[in-house]
C-alpha cells in the first residue's frame, strides 16, 4: 500500500464536528464528481488556486515552488479536451512538499501519477497533451463542483469525499465518534487562543438529569413494595418477591450509573471550559 498523508481527522468527522459551519457556509462539501489518483488516498492543506483553460501555463513554476503542504486547486473550467496535469508536474510536486492536487479537468499519465506519494483529485483522465499558450489566473476565487474556493482556505480530501473551510477544522475530542453528541465549542485551559471546534461526548442514556433519575427510581421501588405489603399481602409469594427484590437491583444500578456518569460530566467540566452550545 502507498502512503498516507492523513488530514487532522477523517472528512466524514470533520464533517459532523463542524456542522454549523457547513449551515454559514464556511464548510462547503464539492460534490462527488471526481476519481482519485496517487498514492495518498488521504491529504490536505492550506489552498493554493489556479485558473487555466486548456493549457498549463504556469503549472511548473508553480508546483517548482516549495509546497510546504499545500493543495493546489486547478480549475480547468470543466474541460474535458484534452488533460491539463500529468505525470511530470505530479513528480515535481510531491518533490517539492506539495500535499496533493484537485483538479477541475482531465490528468493524464495515470500510472505515473499512481507511483507518487501525492494525493490528486480530477474529473477524469485524457490522452491529449494541453496547450503552451494562454495566461493562468492566480490566487483567484474558483467555482466548481457545487462549491467556491478560495485561496488560503483549508482543504481536506478522502475516500469520502472533498472539503473546504475558511479556516483549520478538527474532529471530535480524542478521534471519539458516538452515535449521539452534544455540540460544544471548547477552549483548553492555558491555550485560550487556540479555540477547537469539538464535541461534548454524552451518551442518550445519560442526557436525564440524575435528580429525575433518582425520583422515578425512588417512585418505581416504593410503589412495588407498597403493592406487595399493604395493598394485597395475601397473593405474596415466591415469585413476586423474586419480581420486588430484581426491581430494587435494576433501581440500585440505574442509580449508580447515573452517579458515574455525572462524575465523568464534572471532569469533562474541569478539562475544558465551555464557551457556547450549538443546538
Amino acid at each position: 500500500m502507498g502512503s498516507q498523508k492523513l488530514p487532522a481527522a477523517p472528512v466524514a468527522d470533520l464533517c459532523d464536528a463542524n456542522a454549523s459551519l457547513i449551515l454559514t457556509g464556511e464548510l462547503r462539501i464539492l460534490e462527488p464528481v471526481f476519481q482519485a489518483y496517487g498514492q495518498c488516498i488521504s491529504f490536505s492543506g492550506r489552498v493554493v488556486t489556479m485558473r487555466v483553460l486548456e493549457h498549463n501555463v504556469g503549472e511548473n513554476e508553480l508546483l517548482e515552488t516549495p509546497g510546504e503542504g499545500r493543495v493546489l486547486v486547478l480549475d480547468g473550467r470543466g474541460s474535458k479536451r484534452c488533460a491539463i496535469m500529468g505525470g511530470n508536474l505530479a513528480e515535481q510536486a510531491c518533490r517539492n512538499g506539495w500535499a496533493g492536487a484537485v483538479v477541475n479537468g482531465c490528468v493524464r499519465d495515470v500510472d505515473d501519477i499512481n507511483s507518487f506519494a501525492i494525493g490528486v483529485r480530477a474529473l477524469a483522465s485524457h490522452p491529449r497533451q494541453p496547450g503552451k499558450d494562454g495566461v493562468p489566473e492566480m490566487h483567484v476565487d474558483v467555482k466548481f463542483a457545487g462549491a467556491v474556493i478560495r485561496d488560503g482556505e483549508w482543504l481536506y480530501a478522502d475516500t469520502d469525499g472533498i472539503i473546504v473551510c475558511n479556516k483549520e477544522i478538527y474532529g471530535f475530542p480524542g478521534g471519539v465518534t458516538p452515535k449521539t453528541r452534544t455540540h460544544a465549542r471548547i477552549v483548553r485551559p492555558g491555550d485560550a487562543h487556540r479555540r477547537l471546534e469539538a464535541w461534548e461526548v454524552i451518551h442518550r442514556r445519560a442526557e436525564p438529569t440524575s435528580t429525575l433519575m433518582y425520583v422515578a427510581t425512588g417512585i418505581m421501588i416504593v410503589s412495588l413494595w407498597i403493592a406487595v405489603f399493604i395493598f394485597r399481602p395475601d397473593w405474596l409469594d415466591l415469585g413476586l418477591i423474586v419480581v420486588c427484590m430484581l426491581a430494587s437491583v435494576v433501581g440500585i444500578f440505574l442509580l449508580l450509573k447515573t452517579e458515574e456518569v455525572e462524575q465523568k460530566r464534572k471532569r469533562l467540566g474541569a478539562k475544558y471550559e465551555v464557551v457556547s452550545y450549538e443546538v
